[in-house]
C-alpha cells in the first residue's frame, strides 16, 4: 500500500470515529447495546448502518482529505479531487494528473498520441510480409524520388536561374605598383606603349586574361608610362597621368582579346586574324575610350623621350634664309 493510500484510510478511520461518537451522544439506548467497544460495532447494529456507511467510503474520504479543511493552505496542486478518469474525445478539458509530477514521470494526456504501426513484422503482425504494397512493381520498391518528373527534361520542376556577373567583377586586377617593378627589372619598356599582351607575356598578369585587365592602386612615377588596359581607377589614371603619362581603355570582345594574346592559334592554323570590334554598346560610352586593334597597336612613348636639340645643318640653313630675305628688302 502506498503512502497515498495508508492516509486516506487512516483519515477515512477518524472521520468514522468522529461518526459514531456524535450517533451514541444523541441515542443511548444504541450507547448501552454497543458497550465501550470500537465505534464500528455501534454502526453496525444501528437500524441505518448500510446507508451510512455509503456516504463514508474511500472516494468520499480522499475528497475530505483533500479539502482546505483538512490540509489548510498546503494543498497540493499535483493531486486530483476525483478518481474518475477522463474520457478521450468527449469535448471537455482533461482532469489533471492525480500524481505527483516530475522530471521523470512526465507523459502526454491520454489519447493524445497513437503508437506507430510498425508494419512488415512477420504472419502475426498487421500488414505483414508485404505490408499492403503488394508484390512487384515500381510502387513496392520506394518509387521514384522527389524530382522525377515523368522520365522529362530534368530540374523541369525546378529550374535553375543564373545570372551572369558584370564584366567589372571578372577583370584581372592588376597594380600599378607591379608594373613599376616589372619596369624596374628591365621586363617591361617605358619607352614603348605596354599592352595587355605585353603584360601577359612577361608574366605580369599571372592568369589567363578572359575578359580584361583591371588597373588599380598608386604608385610614385618618375617617368612617364603608356598603357593600354580594359578599365582603371581614377585614382590610378591620375597618379600616371600626373607624371607625364597616359591610360588608354580599350574595348575587345572576347574573340577579340582571345586573338591578341594568343595570336599562335589561328597563325599555325594559317586562319586570319578576327577583324576588331566595330563598336560597343551605348551603355559602355563612359567606361572605354578606344576600339581595341587587332594586332594592337604599340607606338613608341615620346613624352618619356627628352626635345631634341636643333642640328647644325638646320641652323646653317635657317642663318642663310634669313640673310637672304634681308638682302632682297
Amino acid at each position: 500500500m502506498s503512502r497515498v493510500q495508508s492516509l486516506l484510510v487512516r483519515l477515512g478511520a477518524a472521520c468514522q470515529r468522529s461518526c459514531s461518537g456524535a450517533l451514541a451522544s444523541s441515542s443511548s439506548a444504541a450507547a448501552a447495546a454497543s458497550g465501550p467497544g470500537c465505534s464500528v460495532g455501534s454502526i453496525a447494529q444501528a437500524s441505518s448502518g448500510a446507508s451510512f456507511w455509503q456516504p463514508w467510503n474511500l472516494q468520499h474520504a480522499h475528497a475530505s482529505w483533500l479539502s482546505r479543511t483538512f490540509l489548510g493552505d498546503q494543498l497540493p496542486r499535483t493531486y486530483a479531487t476525483t478518481t474518475q478518469q477522463q474520457q478521450p474525445g468527449d469535448g471537455t478539458r482533461p482532469s489533471p494528473p492525480n500524481y505527483f509530477v516530475g522530471l521523470g514521470n512526465l507523459r502526454d494526456n491520454p489519447g493524445a498520441t497513437r503508437q506507430r504501426i510498425r508494419v512488415a513484422r512477420g504472419a502475426a503482425g498487421r500488414r505483414n510480409k508485404y505490408a499492403g504494397r503488394g508484390m512487384k512493381g515500381q510502387k513496392s520498391r520506394g518509387g521514384p524520388h522527389i524530382l522525377f518528373d515523368g522520365g522529362q527534361l530534368g530540374l523541369l520542376k525546378f529550374p535553375v536561374m543564373r545570372q551572369r556577373p558584370p564584366y567589372e567583377v571578372l577583370y584581372y586586377q592588376l597594380g600599378l605598383s607591379r608594373i613599376l617593378e616589372f619596369v624596374q627589372l628591365g621586363l617591361l619598356d617605358p619607352s614603348r606603349t605596354i599592352t595587355m599582351k605585353d603584360l601577359y607575356d612577361t608574366g605580369c598578369v599571372t592568369s589567363n586574361i578572359k575578359y580584361g585587365v583591371l588597373l588599380y592602386g598608386k604608385a610614385r612615377l618618375t617617368f612617364p608610362l603608356d598603357i593600354q588596359v580594359t578599365a582603371c581607377d581614377p585614382d590610378t589614371r591620375g597618379c600616371v597621368e600626373s607624371a607625364g603619362g597616359r591610360v588608354t581603355r580599350v574595348y575587345y570582345t572576347m574573340e577579340g582579346l582571345g586573338a591578341v594574346l594568343h595570336p599562335e592559334k589561328y597563325t599555325s592554323r594559317r586562319l586570319p586574324l578576327p577583324l576588331p570590334a566595330a563598336g560597343w554598346h551605348p551603355k559602355f560610352d563612359k567606361k572605354f575610350d578606344a576600339v581595341g586593334q587587332i594586332p594592337p597597336v604599340v607606338r613608341d612613348n615620346v613624352m618619356a623621350l627628352p626635345p631634341a636639340p636643333p642640328t647644325t645643318t638646320a641652323t646653317a640653313g635657317a642663318s642663310t634664309a634669313a640673310a637672304a630675305a634681308a638682302a632682297k628688302a
